[in-house]
């Protein structure tokens, strides 16, 4: 602890000699923030937000989802952890990882010159890959056998020794998923070199700027060893503490001719905790640094803008008492991150961000920054306090903070941004709007920001919105509304009614995690518009809300048709949490006969759900049974578990009837059992059978209509240049977002895109596999070209049933191979937006690319 303290002193020591040169501006702007917020407590302040849904005025790339921090990396080891990434990829999109210290000791990698182990390397990339995302790889720090006097913060004793490593770590990084993934990765080499804790130089007493040109040799080499593997590696730094040092960087790298495709600075606006969170200052670091990069000679287009670290104070290593570090854990980080976002987001030009890459610090509470389990405060209080001051998303063990629920509000937001005004650039209520690429949803995001974290009160918001999408006008649409607050998706604010307890019993966490989920201000409702809609509120200052207008009741809950982890339960009886040992890692429990868990608010969606598939570990066979709303609820179903013979398997069971809406779910034990996940298959409606189409040169079979569910398929001939005749959850992309992987109909030709995610790929006889659609999912695979005739003609079309489940596809013509496919989407299709947004995320690319509805 003392050297943690030590640590916090050094670093603040450092950051206020960095940042000297603008501390008279910072000082004013702070007396003049609180003589603003202090008229603002005392007095309520009327807002009218008015939004032209009709005027999209740029793309919204997702930035602030491009990465997340997570500490040092042999954390990850840790099974929670590799859980809480999976939670954060699945509900908030991220797409990659960030993490202190690869090349340590602890993760293992340099045993001698020439002589690696990779293993615990393997499990750090496993557990990235496996949660659908991709590592964000910072190059540091030195093993202390190639060190300098043995130190993990100095450079290599021999610079030939460490190129040879760093070679070595990108090619097995080659090796293992290819170059085409790799190269799309991102490296930075090392952390914040400018800050005497994480970097010596040659000397530890020697100039700040000594130690930076002694950065830039170690720069050089890692780019020459990277670059002998893929020459067109994606990799920069300096990862400093802030702008300054970015433009004598860069000039560094033009004279030395060394590749550098993004420069990377950090932001913590509340410095160690006890000033004003001001918003505005990632904004101006951001501003500042791609001022260095044009200063330089580069563009932003070929030299990017990181943040690689940015939250409302850098001194979260856990304990603080200051307002900037409590409100890590509080609800008041909500607002200061949505403002964060909202404010680099009015400089998005079209779909280019400001910066590509704005890394939050960090996802979890299974944190520390120097090394081993024992740097994690919570870990030091025990592993039972559930909140400390740290940084993370979610708490050590699982629970979701205010600031997790800020994030899946952003993940809310459609892809194309929309004019608003109203609010205000500073303190007070502003507003955020989207729509869908569909446009049959307008997401609007209002929060009343407000830099001193205390500040209290309420103010009085009307929001109007005009010129409503084709898709809701005249139509009878869904209102959604959700908020965080005091009170609301705040679980810090139970635990400090329940008097802090540092171990909390059962009851306790229950209501917690009650607690850790986006709350609904009010039930959602159906309301019939015009071309306008409009509703008013008050709102809590340091509070957010979401209000969606949709033609499908939007996810309100934990997602059904996605993976549940068993270890991510609300409450339990009688289970234990432990290494699951499954190939995609985390955690599963483990549980006996009569011992149960529960999952607040599952949504199974409105169309609903008759299956569930297990995955499960068994000795002997056994059997749980799945209740509605308490554990003598409506029973949804019992499901045998056959024997696995203690090896993971996964199992399918149907539901005795099937379930729809949201509801609490129990899982009750029959006998001992495993569970690592539940997740749930959407329910089949029947449709009439269309016929098909002969195949055409360079034209598309006739597509088939669901029948029976979309189990029968009729079959049209297909060219190679066409798409094939498809059926059922296809495919060729109908109904793929309701979970997708079935096959096109034999004889097809290529598969066609998936409109909605899941899985698009050719079938029996098919073509090459079709590409992910517009909402990602995997492509399929490769297969002979089916039979083909000259000419030809689309099929019929299929026959919805009553409740307009069925597939109506028309798919392109007997002159060439473009057509129209036109899906009438289950609910589930829909509802799995956000989720399959996460799914679409699983290759990293060359930057944050705007989300696709």
């Amino acid at each position: 602890m003392l050297t943690q303290l030590c640590i916090h002193a050094s670093r603040s020591r450092i950051l206020r000699d960095h940042r000297s040169h603008r501390r008279a501006s910072v000082v004013a702007l702070t007396a003049a923030l609180l003589l603003l917020t202090g008229m603002r407590t005392a007095n309520a302040i009327s807002y009218t937000i008015t939004i032209d849904a009709s005027k999209q005025t740029t793309g919204n790339p997702r930035f602030w989802s491009a990465s997340v921090g997570t500490g040092t990396a042999s954390l990850t080891l840790r099974s929670d952890l590799q859980t809480h990434y999976k939670i954060a990829n699945r509900e908030l999109g991220m797409m990659r990882v960030r993490g202190h210290g690869v090349l340590n000791d602890d993760i293992g990698i340099y045993k001698a010159p020439g002589s690696y182990d990779w293993t615990k390397f393997d499990t750090y990339l496993t557990a990235i890959v496996s949660a659908g995302m991709r590592p964000l790889m910072e190059l540091d720090f030195m093993p202390t056998a190639l060190a300098i006097g043995g130190d993990y913060h100095s450079p290599p004793t021999d610079y030939n020794t460490y190129k040879d490593f760093i070679k070595a770590v990108v090619q097995h990084c080659v090796t293992k998923y290819g170059a085409d993934d790799v190269g799309n990765w991102y490296w930075e080499v090392w952390n914040e070199p400018d800050y005497s804790g994480f970097w010596n130089g040659l000397d530890p007493n020697e100039p700040t700027a000594t130690k930076m040109t002694d950065y830039y040799t170690l720069y050089d080499a890692a780019v020459d060893a990277a670059t002998s593997v893929l020459p067109n590696i994606l990799i920069g730094g300096p990862g400093t503490t802030y702008y300054g040092p970015i433009g004598d960087f860069l000039k560094h790298c033009k004279s030395a001719n060394k590749r550098v495709t993004f420069v990377s600075s950090h932001c913590y606006p509340g410095g160690d905790g006890s000033s004003p969170v001001n918003a505005q200052s990632c904004v101006d670091d951001n501003t500042n640094r791609v001022s260095q990069i044009t200063a330089g000679g580069f563009t932003t287009a070929t030299v990017k803008s990181f943040n690689t670290e940015w939250n409302s104070s850098y001194s979260g290593q856990g304990g603080g008492t200051n307002d900037g570090l409590v409100s890590m854990d509080s609800h008041a980080n909500a607002p200061f991150i949505l403002k964060s976002v909202k404010l680099l987001s009015d400089k998005d030009n079209g779909d280019t961000p400001p910066l590509d890459v704005f890394s939050y610090w960090v996802v979890s509470d299974v944190f520390g920054e120097h090394g081993k389990d024992a740097d994690s405060y919570i870990l030091q209080q025990g592993g039972t306090l559930p909140f400390g001051s740290v940084f993370g998303l979610l708490t050590f063990q699982g629970v979701r903070k205010a600031a997790f629920n800020a994030f899946k509000m952003l993940n809310y937001l459609g892809p194309k941004r929309l004019q608003s005004s109203g609010g205000i650039g500073g303190d007070g209520v502003d507003a955020m709007a989207t729509k869908s690429d569909a446009e049959d949803e307008v997401e609007i995001i209002v929060y009343d920001y407000f830099a001193a974290i205390k500040t209290t009160g309420s103010d009085s918001v009307a929001v109007n919105v005009s010129n409503l999408p084709a898709a809701l006008a005249g139509k009878e649409i869904f209102v959604t509304q959700f908020v965080i607050d005091d009170s609301n998706s705040n679980p810090y604010a139970v635990w400090v009614n329940q008097g802090k307890p540092k171990s909390p019993t059962e009851a306790q966490w229950q209501d917690m995690r009650k607690a850790q989920h986006l709350a609904l201000l009010q039930p959602v409702s159906k309301k019939t518009v015009d071309t306008s809609f409009s509703t008013s509120f008050t709102i809590k200052r340091q509070s957010a809300t979401l209000i969606i207008l949709s033609l499908k009741r939007p996810l309100t809950g934990r997602n059904a048709l996605v993976e549940i982890e068993g270890e991510d339960y609300d409450g339990q009886s009688a289970v234990t949490k432990e290494d699951s040992g499954d190939d995609t890692l985390g955690q599963s429990i483990s549980a006996s006969s009569a011992s149960y868990v529960y999952f607040e608010n599952v949504d199974y969606t409105d169309d609903g759900v008759t299956g569930v598939q297990l995955r499960v570990k068994a000795q002997a066979d056994t059997s749980l049974e799945l209740h509605a709303d308490s554990q003598t609820g409506t029973l949804l179903g019992t499901c045998p578990i056959s024997s696995t013979s203690n090896v993971w398997a996964t199992q399918t069971c149907t539901l005795a009837q099937p379930a729809t809406g949201v509801a609490r779910l129990y899982v009750i034990f029959g006998g001992a059992v495993h569970l690592n996940w539940l997740k749930f298959q959407p329910s089949e409606v029947p449709g009439t059978g269309g016929s098909g189409g002969t195949g055409g040169s360079g034209g598309a079979g006739g597509a088939g209509g669901n029948s029976n569910g979309g189990s029968t398929v009729a079959t049209g001939g297909a060219s190679p240049g066409g798409n094939s005749a498809t059926g059922g959850y296809a495919g060729g992309g109908a109904l793929a977002g309701t979970g997708g992987g079935a096959a096109a109909g034999a004889g097809a030709g290529p598969g066609g895109n998936a409109s909605v995610g899941g899985h698009a790929g050719g079938g029996a006889q098919a073509g090459a596999g079709g590409g992910a659609g517009a909402l990602g999912g995997d492509s399929g695979g490769s297969g002979p070209l089916g039979g083909a005739a000259t000419g030809g003609t689309s099929g019929s079309a299929g026959s919805p049933s009553a409740s307009s489940s069925g597939c109506s596809c028309r798919i392109g013509s007997a002159d060439g191979p473009s057509g129209t496919l036109v899906i009438l989407v289950l609910g589930a299709g829909r509802l799995l937006v956000r989720t399959k947004r996460a799914a679409r995320k699983k290759v990293g690319s060359r930057k944050a690319a705007p989300a696709a509805r």
